[in-house]
């Protein structure tokens, strides 16, 4: 079965390999990591998604030995994350941190920016993103849009939702 996994790491040299290797030793295969460091992060600590497959009856020795690692699970899963929209973003998106955009979301803990799109034509010159943002339900949708307006505000960010209006 396709597992996801949303780990969070403490931020200094050797933690990927305390997340990964208990994934290798539980007969798990990788199908894909993101991993990305952010240095304004200043909580000491790093966000990793990990998708896998794995065998249902080996979850459950993944997960002790990811915490017997220190690995703190934010959440492992399968489907769920059930509501799906889909925005353009207009401004200068990476040069008011799109990585900051993105853990936002996500550190919310009701949706996860799942796919992302982007277009920039020149350097200073606006860029376009599409983001795509998956969460549990509609409420937790209601509240990653509330957090992505309050964001674009902050960030002088134009916003159209996928039924072509503003948000």
């Amino acid at each position: 079965m396709q597992i996801s996994l949303k780990l969070e790491l403490s931020d200094k040299p050797g933690q990927l390999l305390a997340a990964i290797k208990p994934v290798s030793d539980s007969g798990a295969n990788i199908i894909s990591i993101m991993h990305q460091r952010d240095a304004a992060a200043g909580d000491g600590t790093l966000i990793v998604d990990i998708v896998v497959t794995l065998p249902q009856n080996r979850l459950g020795q993944l997960e002790s030995a990811l915490r017997s690692n220190g690995i703190e699970i934010i959440r492992i899963g399968t489907d769920h994350l059930t509501c799906t929209k889909t925005f353009i973003l207009i401004g200068h998106i990476l040069h008011t941190d799109l990585t900051d955009t993105i853990n936002r979301i996500d550190k919310a803990n009701v949706a996860e920016v799942t796919e992302l799109h982007m277009v920039m034509p020149g350097i200073t010159q606006p860029s376009t993103a599409k983001l795509t943002i998956k969460a549990a339900g509609s409420a937790e949708m209601d509240q990653a849009c509330e957090i992505l307006v309050k964001i674009a505000e902050e960030k002088h960010l134009l916003i159209i939702d996928e039924e072509g209006g503003l948000a």
